[in-house]
């Protein structure tokens, strides 16, 4: 199964509010897009959602963790790929989203701050364990169900071809020396992954 958004194991006290969560992710996103990632601090996060730091704490045990979910649901991959009808429009549409959130401002910032960090920084992690591990968790089953359907031939290496899906969207977005578009996932799934025959 794709990996949820972070968040500490559950407390004791009240039951969290799904509205409160909202509200914590909608200010880190809107601190996120207007000043990057070092703008994402537990203090304005509470500021502008107005809610008690206490209460962010509740739901991810540090900054980078909220700014982290906040990216995550800007991506919109999941409901991306349950919206298409067939495994293979599905995996599209799952890398469609992963491209756009990385061509977008927010995509933009994370990838400047994860290159600049050391690679065992809470930010850094939370790339890594969340949003890499998420997408490529998910991109797995979407291949499993279309080399179930026939509909591409089934790989020798699995973990080689993830690596061969998210390498260059990686690659891209670190050195920024061509724009990540959908036409680039279009002819990297085609490149990558052998239709049945």
């Amino acid at each position: 199964m794709p990996r949820q958004s972070p968040s500490p194991p559950p407390t004791r006290g009240r039951p969290r509010d799904p509205r409160t969560r909202a509200a914590i992710l909608a200010a880190a996103r809107a601190l996120l897009e207007r000043g990057g990632l070092t703008a994402v601090t537990i203090e304005a996060i509470a500021q502008k959602a107005g809610v008690s730091r206490p209460t962010i704490y509740r739901y991810w045990t540090n900054a980078p963790a909220v700014a982290m979910a906040a990216f995550l649901d800007t991506t919109g991959a999941p409901a991306a790929a349950k919206a298409a009808r067939t495994p293979l429009a599905a995996l599209r549409a799952q890398l469609y989203a992963v491209a756009d959130a990385f061509a977008a401002p927010a995509g933009r910032s994370v990838a400047a701050m994860v290159a600049a960090a050391q690679s065992e920084t809470e930010l850094a992690k939370a790339f890594r364990n969340e949003f890499i591990a998420r997408n490529r968790d998910a991109t797995r089953l979407l291949l499993e169900r279309c080399i179930a359907d026939r509909l591409v031939a089934p790989p020798a290496d699995m973990d080689l071809v993830l690596d061969l899906i998210f390498g260059p969207l990686f690659y891209r977005l670190l050195m920024g020396h061509a724009p990540i578009t959908r036409g680039f996932v279009d002819r990297l799934i085609d490149t990558v992954i052998p239709a049945s025959a």
